[in-house]
């Protein structure tokens, strides 16, 4: 009976200290840009919910979509994180180059044209030399996980070669690269905030637009032009990264599950991205767009000749990076 006994309190023992440990569990913040919608999300519950399994529920992890707790300031995001106000972060590679410029290597034109450059080169030496740039910027970055490809829709004409964007007015993000390529195509970039694309569109204000087919979709910009060229001119990476003050209060196996865990969560992510992208583009031919499904590699290659001078004029402070992604600038 006396053991009985003991064994019973044992259990109850257990039982109180497993409660008391899931009540103190770890509160963290992860703050990511995409809406709750998005295939951002997606990967950033999965981190969550992985830690969580592999922690025994030691950290709790609330996803914050739309970058929240910024006030959906972008940048200011980063700084967040940099700073240890939020724990986790998910951003893509041309809102991080406003901090840490060698981030947007990726997006230069035509570096990572298909998936397969994209699979080679960011699960080899320039995906890892992309996630020291961000630590060199003061966080931890863990795995990488993808936006996708930008494509180009106007209400002018048909994009097939330099000479159909000459005189285009194209709203672009504000990124040097961006801007400084469509001006060698020949093209005139605007930057503008996004909120504004849509009346600009239907106003004449700007001719065209650059984005990715889920942003296209999702902010109803395909109900406002006439064209759309599906040209992989600028692939855009996310980047899943932690607070170096929280990575320093990890111990060691943490560690190890933070690692594993982002990397699983961003292999889903891409997984369902292409997925979506791959659905996407069937569903373009629902709108009354004109589509360039692709273009030939004479096409690409004439574009590849305007561009070539971004990557000469930044040979000598992204050079080493180039080459990371296989690219030599003659």
């Amino acid at each position: 009976m006396k053991k009985a006994r003991i064994v019973a309190l044992a259990v109850i023992m257990t039982v109180l200290l497993a409660r008391s440990v899931h009540a103190a569990s770890v509160q963290l913040r992860f703050s990511q840009a995409g809406p709750r919608t998005s295939t951002w999300n997606q990967g950033a519950e999965k981190f969550a919910s992985i830690v969580r399994e592999r922690t025994g529920s030691k950290f709790s992890i609330t996803v914050f979509p739309s970058d929240e707790l910024s006030g959906g300031d972008q940048a200011a995001g980063i700084g967040l994180l940099q700073t240890g106000v939020t724990d986790i972060h998910l951003q893509d590679a041309l809102v991080w180059s406003s901090v840490a410029k060698k981030s947007i290597v990726p997006c230069f034109p035509w570096l990572l044209p298909t998936y397969e450059d994209v699979d080679k080169y960011m699960r080899g030496s320039g995906g890892n030399a992309l996630k020291q740039v961000l630590n060199e910027a003061g966080v931890v970055c863990l795995a990488i996980g993808e936006n996708g490809y930008r494509q180009v829709v106007n209400n002018r004409n048909p994009i097939r070669k330099p000479e159909d964007m000459k005189g285009l007015r194209v709203r672009v993000p504000g990124s040097d690269v961006h801007v400084d390529l469509l001006k060698h195509i020949g093209a005139e970039p605007l930057t503008m905030n996004q909120s504004e694309v849509y009346s600009s569109l239907q106003k004449g204000a700007i001719d065209a637009c650059e984005n990715t087919l889920d942003l296209l979709f999702t902010q109803g910009t395909l109900t406002a032009v006439k064209y759309i060229s599906l040209w992989n001119y600028s692939y855009d990476p996310i980047y899943l990264s932690v607070s170096r003050k929280l990575w320093d209060t990890l111990n060691d196996g943490e560690r190890a599950v933070f690692q594993f865990a982002a990397e699983e969560a961003m292999a889903y992510q891409i997984q369902v991205a292409r997925e979506k992208d791959d659905a996407l583009r069937k569903s373009l031919y629902t709108f009354p767009v004109e589509i360039v499904a692709s273009l030939t590699p004479e096409e690409l290659g004439e574009f590849k000749k305007k561009v070539q001078r971004v990557y000469e004029d930044n040979q000598a402070e992204f050079g080493e990076l180039f080459r990371q992604f296989g690219y030599v600038v003659n």
